[in-house]
């Protein structure tokens, strides 16, 4: 039982030592990549050494969690080929070792990488990837701010709701205006307009084609008829509206839950962000599939050529990206149900890893 510890320990640590070389030229090789890009960027924007301090190091997590799959295959293609070709496997399997024993530490470390990058990517890499990309919007490319925003959501201080299906930066006008006073029983009265527009010598909105409706607990309507004299049930500016919020595409698993669902009680379509969300918690099963996969290409691949094992387990990760990238577009286009289109390839591949594993085990 002690010299199975040690093959564990010897396996874990080769498999650390591995991945940590690796994950370190990965995110090299991303920074290197990312400064070539925006290089002309810095200097347009005349930023200094310290800004672009800044800018790397709150994308260090976002570049950290890109290259951990590929340090995770790699690290496990490596540290058990190398065993094989010692015939450290062989020892092992001639003493009447099994294969998922071999395989154990490497699993349980799948399992806790899965576990690792669920709590990293929510409560670490979102919410510096929103810094990272409100550097770039607000310094490095401040002309580059949207113009004209959509499906714009603010909440008012005295909690009613507007929602815009479009606004214009630059004159202030927005279309498809729906105000909703929302209390704990639901929406208890809804006001609907054509278009809005500010005007600075009113201080004021400009309101036109307005419909006022009123509901009682029930959601039952009361009464509605066409308000364009009454005074605006909102205090919301033009710097209200164009004051950053955290994006949908900057959230974490739990802040993205939250607006879906305020999404379906304001009645608007959630469709693509509950794609997103299905897409965060596939993706955090890559860690254990690569490892999974990387166990039985490195155990099927000659002692003499460990470069076959790491050729099929980087193709096995892109055939993976192309799946999983491919169900989540397939998804936004309503092809599919978000849940079965994102979720196909961690099915396919997690399939096609138990199914190598069974057949490698059989040797």
């Amino acid at each position: 039982m002690g010299l199975f510890s040690l093959i564990d320990r010897y396996l874990i640590r080769l498999f650390f030592s591995t991945m940590s070389m690796v994950l370190l030229g990965l995110i090299g090789v991303f920074t290197i990549a990312d400064f070539v890009e925006k290089i002309d960027n810095f200097v347009d924007a005349g930023v200094g050494a310290e800004v672009m301090l800044t800018y790397y190091a709150y994308s260090l997590p976002y570049f950290i969690d890109m290259a951990m799959p590929m340090s995770m295959l790699l690290a496990t293609v490596i540290s058990l080929g190398t065993l094989n070709k010692h015939y450290e496997i062989a020892a092992m399997r001639a003493s009447g070792i099994s294969m998922i024993r071999i395989a154990r530490p490497l699993l349980l470390l799948g399992v806790f990488f899965t576990l690792f990058q669920f709590v990293f990517q929510n409560l670490v890499v979102m919410p510096a990837n929103h810094i990272h990309k409100e550097i770039t919007r607000n310094v490095i490319k401040p002309d580059r701010s949207p113009k004209r925003l959509k499906d714009v959501v603010r909440q008012d201080v005295n909690g009613n709701i507007i929602i815009m299906k479009s606004y214009d930066v630059s004159t202030n006008k927005g279309g498809d205006i729906s105000i909703l006073a929302y209390r704990d029983s639901g929406i208890t009265e809804r006001w609907d307009y054509r278009y809005m527009q500010w005007v600075d010598s009113l201080n004021n909105w400009q309101k036109r084609d307005g419909l006022r409706r009123k509901f009682d607990a029930n959601g039952k309507l009361l009464f509605s008829r066409l308000s364009l004299d009454d005074d605006l049930p909102i205090t919301i500016t033009p710097l209200d509206i164009r004051k950053e919020q955290i994006r949908p595409d900057e959230m974490n698993i739990f802040q993205l839950n939250q607006f879906i669902a305020k999404k379906k009680t304001l009645g608007l379509n959630p469709h693509r962000w509950e794609v997103d969300f299905h897409f965060k918690l596939a993706f955090v099963m890559t860690g254990f599939i690569v490892i999974f996969l990387g166990i039985s290409f490195a155990l099927q691949g000659t002692r003499e050529n460990l470069a076959l094992g790491v050729g099929k387990s980087v193709a096995a990760l892109f055939v993976y990206y192309f799946f999983i990238i491919g169900g989540q577009k397939v998804a936004y286009n309503s092809i599919m149900h978000p849940a079965i289109a994102v979720w196909f390839g961690n099915v396919v591949l997690l399939s096609a890893g138990i199914w190598l594993f069974i057949q490698t085990a059989k040797k």
